[in-house]
């Protein structure tokens, strides 16, 4: 089965997901919209409210990103590789060779298992994306590209958008990532966060 906890903080815009879903190109069996702030805070909220005895992936989605046709399905099939704990479809403006991927998640139930909650110290909005990825890989799971493919971002980064400004929130909260990330990887902090 299939999920999307949808972000639409300040009930921006529902459109985005009535248009994603339209594509899916596969069944979504529960969709959760959530407007809180905070990415992190908002994602674990629509966690919460799942039940995962009956999910197998769950796609975190913002308000803000157009998939491309037949995205679930490319993302199921793409899953079928259980060594991957998350996938992304990457954003038309950015590169994909990397292992810390942005956009919108699918995420297998095996990883929310191991993995557990998004990281709130990190809100309203940081590196939470890349927090998530780096508490993956320390689990023993791949984070993943579907290079194939790429999503579009059809909104800018602009203060208007959110009342806060990302670029200095990312800065503001970045030494305490990176001494997460540090953590993580050589074992000094667990990567698992009650959900």
């Amino acid at each position: 089965m299939n999920a999307i906890v949808y972000l639409n903080y300040k009930d921006r815009n529902i459109n985005t997901l009535f248009e994603n879903i339209k594509n899916a190109g596969k069944h979504i069996d529960i969709v959760t919209i959530i407007n809180e702030e905070g990415i992190a805070f908002a994602t674990n909220k629509g966690l919460r409210n799942l039940n995962f005895d009956n999910i197998d992936y769950v796609t975190i989605m913002g308000n803000d990103i157009l998939e491309p046709d037949n995205w679930l399905q490319i993302r199921n099939d793409f899953l079928q590789d259980k060594t991957i704990g998350i996938c992304s479809i990457p954003l038309h403006s950015t590169g994909n060779d990397t292992a810390d991927l942005i956009g919108n998640f699918t995420i297998t139930k095996e990883t929310i298992k191991r993995v557990g909650a998004f990281n709130q110290e990190l809100d309203p909005y940081g590196a939470i994306d890349l927090d998530y990825c780096t508490r993956c890989r320390a689990a023993g799971l791949h984070t993943k590209f579907i290079k194939e493919y790429t999503a579009n971002h059809i909104e800018q980064n602009s203060i208007d958008a959110y009342g806060y400004n990302k670029n200095e929130l990312v800065q503001k909260t970045w030494n305490l990532h990176s001494n997460n990330v540090s953590g993580y990887t050589n074992g000094n902090k667990t990567y698992y966060i009650n959900l």
